[in-house]
């Protein structure tokens, strides 16, 4: 049993693979028309080989047949050349035409045969149409519907020749109608299994195209002369919060940004003109949100590649002009290729600063440098009793003061660096805010007063409570102070103040200045950074005070303001902690400990 179902299924599965050698190759990849064809070829071919088969049997044992029966084996033997023909040509429209003509004309002579208008056969002329429609051309279907109705018409007034083989009585039309209706369901289950495989593959292809759509960022369209956009693949929901209802026109123009509209019309118009194609960088609305609607539309950065539609063999059959677009969004790309630009743009600006503060260092350090030995030298080569006068005295004082100069600049560079490096540590301890501010107004008082500059300095008594590291809070209010003194010009004044807010003890430190340039405010507290004035001139210095005094507040977990008016003044303030905080981890950089983040700071200032 089991080897005669391998035999059955081996002729079954060679017959499938003689009809599929009929297929025209045109359609051997079509998944719709395949099996049309497929249906034909076989109903053709079994028809012309059962006549075929039929024939030599008929004459053997019922000898010359009559004109019916000779009809009939026609009809079937001319379904051979049908099939051949669709074979050679994959035209099925015609295929159908030609065996619907062929169907109409073999019952036309039955009829005549078999009594006219009143033949059993008149009944199948309705089947003709039905058999047509399987063609899927309207075209065919009305030309086989008029031809029957022509041919029912004519066999009422053309007499019909003797009819010696019509069927007597009822029977014989009732057995015609039952065989065409029971042919009618056959034809109506293959236009319905036609209409179901091929609602099975819309459903198939349209998953597919949603899976695919869900897959890939970009979207795909094509434009026609008219303007009008529709989309083919890709996910507009996705790209552009759109829903694909709602894209319907020339709605890519109307979400363009108004200032990208001339990119785009150049664009369009240059590969229409020489089919070369282009890629442009356009902003498009993002959102439901319509032109003149309320509030700010939200626009997202788009990469439009415009193409020819039937460029390298693609598109073939569109209409002569249109084009191909593909959207992809670039909104992050963008980003990250302008934060690449702005880190370059730092990075520049640092090495820019660390040039500036190599030659004001070299200029820094070669000022004492030159006083010590220009004075050394005096002493050096001056009579021994010369050395221990007044002139003597003040050459030694000279060389100490410039001496203290280069080792304070020393010191600040070292400074510096630590805080760059992460290796400060703090000793965190109650500090006398009266002590510390008596002890920094000794040291610059002088200073101020050798520039004509009032130092205004608050009660040393009552002051708030701090717990902070002793040495670092005196560098703070040195720095910040100094830095106040050197802006400030002859017959100024800088007020020293210190106060409690909330949790917080404020130390602020306001000048009479020509204040910073506003382009320089996003600089402070970087390190190397010499700023300049509103009036453009750059004040001395290695440019390190304020980037230490930053670094130190930032250690106690506090922060830096500094707010400046040109021609008014510059007030720098900074928040510490009153109780003790946990200090910065060890190891941290200045940079990291501070917070700093060059792009705020542009944003910020």
């Amino acid at each position: 049993m089991r080897n005669h179902i391998s035999t059955f299924s081996g002729l079954t599965d060679s017959l499938a693979a003689w009809l599929e050698a009929w297929v025209h190759p045109a359609v051997a990849d079509d998944p719709i028309a395949l099996p049309r064809h497929r249906s034909f070829l076989a109903g053709c071919l079994a028809s012309g080989s059962l006549a075929l088969l039929v024939l030599p049997l008929y004459l053997a044992f019922f000898g010359a047949t009559n004109l019916p029966a000779a009809l009939a084996l026609a009809w079937m033997l001319a379904q051979l050349p049908l099939a051949l023909y669709l074979s050679q040509t994959g035209d099925l429209e015609r295929a159908h035409a030609g065996s619907a003509a062929l169907f109409a004309s073999f019952l036309t002579g039955i009829c005549l045969l078999t009594g006219g208008i009143q033949s059993f056969a008149l009944i199948w002329l309705t089947i003709v149409p039905l058999e047509a429609a399987l063609s899927g051309s309207r075209k065919v279907i009305i030309g086989a519907t008029v031809g029957c109705a022509a041919i029912a018409l004519a066999l009422v007034f053309v007499p019909s020749a003797d009819a010696a083989y019509a069927v007597a009585g009822g029977s014989g039309l009732m057995i015609s109608t039952i065989a065409a209706c029971l042919y009618m369901s056959i034809l109506a289950y293959r236009v319905a299994v036609d209409q179901a495989r091929s609602r099975k593959l819309l459903e198939e292809t349209a998953a597919r195209q949603r899976l695919f759509n869900g897959t890939i960022a970009s979207v795909t369209c094509t434009l026609s002369d008219d303007g009008t956009t529709d989309v083919i693949g890709g996910s507009l929901e996705k790209l552009l919060g759109l829903s694909p209802r709602a894209a319907r026109g020339d709605w890519l123009f109307q979400r363009l940004h108004v200032m990208d509209r001339p990119l785009y019309l150049t664009g369009l118009s240059d590969v229409r003109e020489d089919g070369v194609t282009r890629r442009v960088e356009l902003r498009l609305r993002h959102g439901a949100a319509q032109p003149g609607e309320a509030g700010l539309a939200d626009y997202v950065w788009t990469a439009l590649t415009i193409r020819p539609a039937n460029s390298q063999g693609m598109g073939d059959g569109m209409a002569e002009g249109t084009l191909c677009l593909t959207l992809e969004d670039i909104t992050t790309s963008r980003a990250r290729d302008e934060e690449l630009q702005t880190a370059f743009r730092d990075a520049q600006e640092a090495s820019l600063e660390k040039t500036r503060f190599i030659a004001s260092a070299s200029h820094e350090l070669r000022t004492p440098l030159n006083a010590i030995i220009g004075f050394s030298n005096m002493l050096r080569t001056a009579p021994a009793e010369g050395t221990t006068g007044p002139v003597g005295r003040e050459y030694a004082d000279l060389i100490h003061r410039s001496s203290l100069h280069l080792l304070q600049v020393v010191d600040e560079i070292l400074d510096s660096s630590r805080l760059e490096t992460g290796s400060v540590k703090l000793a965190i301890e109650p500090v006398d805010l009266g002590d510390l501010v008596g002890s920094c107004a000794a040291m610059l008082t002088p200073e101020a007063e050798a520039k004509g500059v009032c130092l205004v300095l608050p009660a040393l008594s009552g002051l708030p409570a701090l717990a902070a590291d002793k040495r670092a809070m005196r560098q703070i209010l040195i720095n910040l102070v100094s830095n106040g003194i050197k802006f400030s010009p002859e017959g100024g004044k800088v007020v020293l103040g210190i106060r409690r807010d909330g949790a917080e003890v404020v130390v602020s430190v306001c000048d009479e200045g020509e204040g910073i340039a506003r382009d320089q405010i996003q600089r402070i507290g970087q390190p190397f950074a010499r700023l300049q004035a509103g009036g453009g001139t750059s004040t001395p210095g290695c440019g390190l005070g304020l980037s230490i005094v930053k670094g130190l507040v930032a250690l106690h977990g506090g922060r830096l303001k500094v707010e400046s008016r040109q021609g008014k003044g510059t007030l720098a303030e900074v928040y510490l902690p009153a109780a003790s905080r946990k200090a910065a981890t060890p190891g941290q950089t200045l940079n990291e400990q501070a917070g700093d983040n060059p792009a705020e700071n542009r944003k910020s200032a």
